[in-house]
C-alpha cells in the first residue's frame, strides 16, 4: 500500500510538470506564429470589447445580435484546446502562461501564514477569462444583494428587474442563453453525511443553492456533459462575421478625442505596438484588476496617485478604490478515521479517464466542492435573510498531494507547511467557512507607468475587527457539524495541532482562533468593486448607472470591477448577470444617441433609474 501510494505521487509529480511543459511549449508555437502573422493597423470596428471573459465573451455577443455593428474582442490570452475544459484542471491552470499571475502586497492583519504575507490571485489570461480557473459554481445570489444596482431604491423590484436577466441567461445555450447549468456529475459519499448533520443541527436542506437561501444543498454548476462550460464557450460557436476574436493582444491605453471621448485602443501584439479604432465604443472587461490598471494607464484615477506616476490625468475619479473580496480560512482542519474515495489515485484509474470520455461523469468532473450551506449570525436587522457565510464543503485536503502543487497555490510558507499541514498523517477534509459580506475594502494601484509592471493590489484583508468575529462564528459551525452523530461516523474531529505562530493560545479558545484567521488567511477568489457603479454624484463612484465611465463619452467598463458590493455566494453568474443588463444598456445608448449628447433618462432598462 505504501508503495501505491509512493509510486501515485511520483507520477503526479510527472505530470503536473509535464502539463507545466506542454503549456509552456504550445505558447512558445504561438508567439513564433504571431510574430510572423501580419497585423493590419488602425483597422476600424463599432465596438471595441477588450477581455474575452465571462462578462466580455456576453457583451461581444449581445452587440454582434445586430448584424449591422461589427465587434472586436482583444484578448490578452491564448485561446483554451479543449483538454482544458476537465473540471479538475482547472488547478493545473494556475502558475501557468494562461494566468496572469497576480499577487497582493504584504498584508499586516491577515496572510501571516503564506510566503511574504501576500495572497496569490490567480487570474485567468485566456479565453473565458477566470472562468477557466474556477469551481464553475453557479449562485445568482440573495435578492436584497441587488439593491445597491439601481439607483432608486424605491423602484427596485427584484422580479421584474432583475429575475427576468438570470432566467434569459440560463435559457438553453441553443435558444440564446449564455451559460450552461447543471447539477454535479460525481460526488462522493459526503455530501450524504454533511446533509444528514445539518439537518440534525436544524439547517434546513435546500433543493435550489443558486438563491442563496439560508440551508445547504448541493451546489448547481456551469458543467455540459461533463465539460466546462464558460460564456466563451457559446461566443466561440457563433461563426458571425462581424464578430472578431484576435488573442495574444494585451491593451496598454484607451485612446481619447479631447480627453473626454474614447475613440479606440493601443494594444501590443509579438512586440509591436497597434491601434484599432471604434466608432461607437470601447467596452473594458479586462476584469477587477485589468480594468483600473487600464483606466489608470489612461489617465483616469485618482489625480494624486498618477501625478507620483508622472501620467497625466483626463479625469480625476477613484479607480482602484472600493476592491472587496470573500475571504476564508481553514483547510484540513476537520479530521476523519476513513478516505472519502476521492484523490489523486482516483484522478490516474483509467477507469476515470473513461468515464470522462465515454460518459461525461467520474471522478474528473470533480470540482472540488460538493455542498454548499448559507448561514446568517448577525444578530442586526432581523427582518432580513440574508445570509453572511458561506460553507464550502471539500472532501480534499491541501495535503493530498503532499505539497507538490496544491499548497503552492495558495502560497503557504514552508514554515507553515511543515509545522503543521506535514505533520497531519490522517484523512482530511476542508470546510470552508466564507465571508460574503467583509467590512475590510483595499485597492489597486500602479507601481509606475510601463503597463507591463504588476498592479500594486492591497485588499487589507481583515483590517476590521468585524469580519474576524464572523469568521470565527463560521469555525463555531463546523465544530458543531464535526460534533453530530452522523459525521462520527467518519470519525470527524478537530486538527488539534497547534498552528504556527498561535501556540501561546489555549487550542479552541476564541484568541486561538482569531490568531488561526489571521494567519490562515485565504482569497476565495472573488475580488469586485474596483470601478464601482453608483450615481452620477456619488463621490465614490467611477461608472454610472449606464455603464459609462463618468466624465466620458463611448467608454464603458462591464466585469466585476463595477459591484458595487459583493453578493452573496460565488461571484460569477452576477457577473454575467449584469453583463447581460449592461448589454442592453449600450445597445439603447447608441440607439439613443443625438451627436454626442445622451439622453440617459431614456437608457436604461424599466427601474435602473
Amino acid at each position: 500500500m505504501y508503495l501505491n501510494k509512493r509510486f501515485t505521487r511520483v507520477i503526479y509529480c510527472l505530470v503536473v510538470s509535464l502539463f507545466a511543459l506542454v503549456i509552456k511549449y504550445v505558447h512558445v508555437l504561438n508567439d513564433l506564429y504571431s510574430y510572423w502573422a501580419p497585423e493590419e493597423n488602425s483597422l476600424i470596428f463599432d465596438y471595441i470589447v477588450v477581455g474575452g471573459g465571462s462578462a466580455g465573451s456576453i457583451v461581444a455577443r449581445r452587440l454582434s445580435d445586430n448584424k449591422q455593428n461589427k465587434v472586436l474582442v482583444l484578448e490578452a490570452g491564448q485561446d483554451a484546446f479543449s483538454i482544458l475544459n476537465v473540471p479538475c484542471l482547472g488547478l493545473l491552470l494556475q502558475k501557468t502562461s494562461y494566468d496572469w499571475q497576480h499577487s497582493t502586497v504584504p498584508q499586516y492583519n491577515a496572510c501571516l501564514a503564506l510566503d511574504n504575507n501576500e495572497s496569490q490571485w490567480p487570474m485567468g489570461k485566456i479565453v473565458g477569462g477566470t472562468g477557466m480557473f474556477n469551481n464553475l459554481i453557479y449562485v445568482r445570489g440573495h435578492r436584497e444583494d441587488f439593491d445597491e444596482w439601481f439607483e432608486f431604491k424605491e423602484c427596485y423590484d427584484y422580479d421584474a428587474d432583475v429575475l427576468p436577466y438570470f432566467e434569459r441567461l440560463e435559457k438553453q445555450v441553443e435558444s440564446g442563453g449564455s451559460v450552461y447549468v447543471s447539477s454535479l456529475p460525481f460526488i462522493t459519499v459526503l455530501p450524504r453525511f454533511i446533509a444528514r448533520a445539518a439537518k440534525t443541527l436544524g439547517w434546513p436542506i435546500v433543493d435550489n443553492t443558486a438563491e442563496s437561501t439560508i440551508g445547504m444543498g448541493v451546489p448547481r454548476v456551469n458543467l455540459r456533459n461533463g465539460a466546462r462550460w464558460t460564456t466563451s464557450s457559446t461566443l466561440k460557436s457563433l461563426g458571425r462575421s462581424n464578430l472578431i476574436l484576435k488573442t495574444n493582444r494585451v491593451v496598454t491605453k484607451v485612446l481619447f478625442s479631447h480627453d473626454f471621448e474614447a475613440v479606440g485602443v493601443k494594444y501590443t501584439y509579438s512586440g509591436r505596438s497597434y491601434f484599432a479604432r471604434a466608432r461607437k465604443g470601447v467596452v473594458l472587461s479586462a476584469g477587477v484588476v485589468g480594468s483600473p490598471k487600464l483606466l489608470m494607464l489612461s489617465g483616469i484615477g485618482d489625480k494624486s496617485h498618477l501625478d507620483t506616476i508622472n501620467v497625466r490625468t483626463k479625469v480625476d475619479l477613484p479607480v482602484g478604490d472600493n476592491l472587496q473580496d470573500h475571504v476564508t480560512t481553514g483547510f484540513d482542519l476537520v479530521l476523519l478515521n476513513r478516505s472519502l474515495d476521492l484523490g489523486i489515485g482516483s484522478m490516474f484509474s483509467p477507469v476515470s479517464a473513461l468515464r470522462y470520455f465515454f460518459h461525461g461523469s467520474g471522478p474528473w468532473t470533480t470540482l472540488g466542492c460538493e455542498a454548499v450551506a448559507f448561514l446568517r449570525t448577525a444578530v442586526e436587522n432581523a427582518t432580513s435573510q440574508r445570509p453572511d457565510l458561506q460553507m464550502m464543503v471539500m472532501p480534499l485536503a491541501i495535503k493530498e498531494d503532499d505539497g507538490i502543487h496544491l499548497r503552492r497555490l495558495i502560497g503557504i510558507s514552508d514554515e507553515t507547511w511543515s509545522r503543521y499541514f506535514a505533520l497531519n498523517k490522517s484523512p482530511a477534509l476542508t470546510i470552508l467557512p466564507v465571508l460574503l459580506h467583509p467590512k475590510s475594502r483595499g485597492r489597486v494601484r500602479l507601481a509606475d507607468k510601463n503597463p507591463a509592471s504588476r498592479p500594486l493590489i492591497d485588499p487589507r484583508y481583515l483590517s476590521s475587527d468585524e469580519d474576524v468575529r464572523t469568521l470565527v462564528l463560521g469555525i463555531e459551525k463546523i465544530k458543531q457539524l464535526t460534533r453530530t452523530k452522523e459525521m462520527a461516523e467518519l470519525g470527524a474531529k478537530l486538527n488539534s495541532i497547534p498552528f504556527p505562530g498561535c501556540e501561546s493560545y489555549e487550542f479552541d479558545s476564541a484568541p486561538y482562533w482569531e490568531c488561526y484567521i489571521r494567519r490562515l488567511t485565504v482569497t476565495a477568489y472573488h475580488p469586485v468593486g474596483t470601478c464601482k457603479m453608483g450615481a452620477l454624484e456619488d463621490p465614490t463612484s467611477v461608472v454610472g448607472y449606464d455603464f459609462q465611465v463618468k466624465r466620458t463619452n463611448n467608454l464603458f467598463v462591464v466585469d466585476g470591477s463595477v459591484l458595487p458590493t459583493l453578493p452573496s455566494g460565488n461571484v460569477n453568474a452576477p457577473i454575467m448577470l449584469m453583463a447581460e443588463i449592461a448589454s442592453d444598456v449600450i445597445k439603447r445608448v447608441d440607439h439613443w444617441r443625438v451627436g454626442k449628447c445622451l439622453r440617459v433618462d431614456a437608457l436604461l432598462p424599466k427601474n435602473m433609474c
